[in-house]
């Protein structure tokens, strides 16, 4: 992540000049990675789609590198119990970012450091909102499309990885670890911001349904609601 306010500001400005959302430092989101079915503990691993997986969660920049992820979560945690429960998620908590955020898809908690869409916008701010929100977060889905094109040992054509899952882990962190080599030596072509799967890996992770268990902040709603006032 952004370490210091030069590097803060430096990327909230590379994301306002996607779709002018302001103050985003990162775009976070999850995916489905197949295994192999484990000895131990097999049924957590069983994801809702009805195969064995670990649920990555991963923060990307407007260049499409990875800046985080937590990759030791089975496939059936939802996509919010990993944010609540990664080490990220108690920094944002700690102020270490002051006041950027994340964007996150509809599967997330609305809160003060991660901004998700309005489910049902009501008015053309909040409709504008909404399409900066998703060409910007748009980004993100990109880079899962990127990274499993180059590795396609963590792509559903590729089968799934036969070990045990802390290996396959290991595995998934040197792949991303490899990508951002990539995209940092590798100039990248440009890419339609409202083409969710330009490199064609047809491989999408729909967001987890919300569940009783998520809750909107109301410092969340608040600032939303002031985001949208100032900027759309």
């Amino acid at each position: 992540m952004p370490r210091g306010m030069p590097e803060v500001i430096a990327t909230k400005q590379k994301f306002y000049r996607v779709s002018n959302f302001p103050n985003v430092i990162g775009l976070i989101d999850g995916s489905h990675i197949p295994i192999a079915a484990p000895s131990l503990n097999e049924d957590i691993y069983v994801n809702r789609k009805n195969f064995h997986s670990l649920n990555i969660q991963a923060v990307c920049d407007a260049n499409q590198i990875f800046l985080d992820f937590c990759n030791r979560y089975p496939g059936s945690t939802h996509d919010s119990f990993v944010w609540h429960n990664c080490t990220l998620y108690r920094r944002f908590q700690a102020g270490e970012f002051g006041g950027a955020h994340l964007l996150g898809d509809s599967g997330y908690p609305l809160e003060e450091n991660l901004m998700t869409p309005f489910m049902q916008p009501g008015n053309h701010s909040k409709v504008n909102y909404n399409n900066s929100h998703k060409r910007t977060r748009v980004i993100v889905e990109q880079t899962f499309g990127l990274w499993k094109s180059r590795f396609r040992c963590i792509h559903k054509s590729g089968g799934n990885l036969c070990y045990t899952p802390q290996k396959c882990a290991k595995i998934v962190s040197a792949t991303m670890l490899l990508h951002n080599y990539c995209v940092r030596r590798i100039p990248l072509i440009g890419v339609d911001h409202d083409d969710e799967d330009p490199y064609n890996v047809d491989d999408p992770d729909d967001p987890d349904p919300q569940h009783e268990g998520i809750r909107n902040v109301p410092a969340g709603q608040s600032k939303r609601q002031r985001i949208v006032q100032e900027h759309f």
